[in-house]
């Protein structure tokens, strides 16, 4: 069983507002502690809904994860930019996955993202992108980091909550700094000790 890191969960109630960004920095052994110990206390704490864009991995992989750690995806459209490119990819028993053909259509992430939002306005809401690094592989540098300063004032005019995820070794120098700029909040787990 996976033990969630509870610090996360006492940032997000002292340190976080509804319009937020949150640049989440992780290493590539505990993203998804780290994506985990966000997403139950805004589902189950805060009693939001939100969107979760899968640009690193599947989005059925993400939820049977979660499943399996007993969180419940059922709050959280995925918007999957993953498995549209394997044969058979788009075929699932879920109802909230949505895909866009590719990483690098990210207008068509951001309607898909706003249209979701919009049509779940009863509780809070929430934006997850994990993650920035994945992104970076398909998107010239530039065109990323005007993209992620939209993403992030979209949503804060918007008062949605954002949690931008990267692992910070793998993202370009100038997008890492951007993120810097355009994020108010800061949740650090990049370092991991190996003991």
């Amino acid at each position: 069983m996976i033990e969630l890191d509870g610090s996360i969960a006492q940032q997000l109630a002292e340190e976080v507002s509804p319009s937020s960004a949150i640049q989440v920095r992780v290493g590539t052994s505990n993203s998804f502690l780290v994506i985990a110990s966000i997403l139950q206390p805004l589902l189950q704490g805060f009693g939001m809904r939100g969107v979760y864009i899968c640009a690193s991995k599947p989005a059925m992989e993400i939820i049977q994860t979660l499943e399996e750690i007993g969180i419940d995806p059922g709050q959280i459209q995925f918007i999957d930019t993953v498995s549209s490119g394997f044969i058979g990819g788009t075929e699932t028993p879920y109802t909230n996955i949505q895909y866009v053909d590719s990483p690098i259509m990210l207008e068509s992430i951001m309607l898909q993202t706003l249209y979701h939002l919009q049509a779940n306005t009863e509780t809070g809401s929430f934006v997850m992108l994990d993650s920035v690094n994945a992104l970076s592989i398909y998107n010239e540098k530039r065109m990323l980091a005007e993209y992620l300063h939209t993403f992030v004032n979209t949503f804060r005019a918007r008062e949605v909550l954002t949690a931008i995820v990267n692992v910070p070794d793998q993202t370009p120098p100038g997008v890492l700094a951007n993120l810097d700029l355009y994020c108010t909040d800061l949740i650090d787990r990049g370092q991991v000790v190996i003991h």
